[in-house]
């Protein structure tokens, strides 16, 4: 298979974020509030945080962490803050600001391609929402998580079942 440029995985990001916004455009309240895949955090946290990652770049996002001394929590409390709206609404209007955001805390485009599928599914699984990605769209994020277990399977092995980590 031949590797997919970035143009065409932030591609595949921008149109799983615009189906991800689709699929919650008619939520009621109480969905919006229901417990997500990632612990604490419900439905719009989540999708706040996937604004936070589409709106931090790779140096903002190292200010930040070396702000919150390098503690994740503290990190993603302080993104929430601001990219959580007054209402859900809004929460989700700023998502929709970034669908076609190609910023990404990290270069690694495989991996944030990763971030944007995972918690799309952290968000859509307790609803009852299905939706499938496209296979061309799995497979260098599959290729790239398996690289990363081949070369850190200590932090993988510590990693599974630990949701929202980051």
């Amino acid at each position: 298979m031949a590797k997919i440029q970035d143009s065409g995985l932030w591609a595949f990001a921008h149109a799983e974020r615009a189906a991800l916004a689709e699929d919650l455009a008619a939520l009621t309240p109480a969905q919006w509030k229901h417990e997500s895949l990632c612990g604490q955090w419900d439905i719009e946290h989540v999708l706040a945080h996937l604004t936070a990652a589409a709106s931090v770049g790779q140096w903002r996002w190292m200010r930040s962490m070396i702000g919150a001394r390098f503690r994740p929590a503290v990190h993603n409390q302080r993104r929430l803050a601001e990219h959580l709206g007054a209402t859900s609404g809004e929460t989700l209007e700023r998502f929709r600001a970034v669908i076609n955001s190609s910023v990404a805390p990290s270069s690694h485009t495989p991996a944030y391609l990763g971030e944007v599928l995972v918690h799309a599914e952290d968000i859509r699984h307790p609803l009852g929402l299905s939706h499938t990605p496209p296979m061309a769209a799995l497979m260098p994020v599959s290729s790239s998580k398996l690289t990363m277990a081949l070369i850190l399977p200590e932090q993988v092995l510590f990693l599974r079942g630990q949701r929202c980590l980051w």
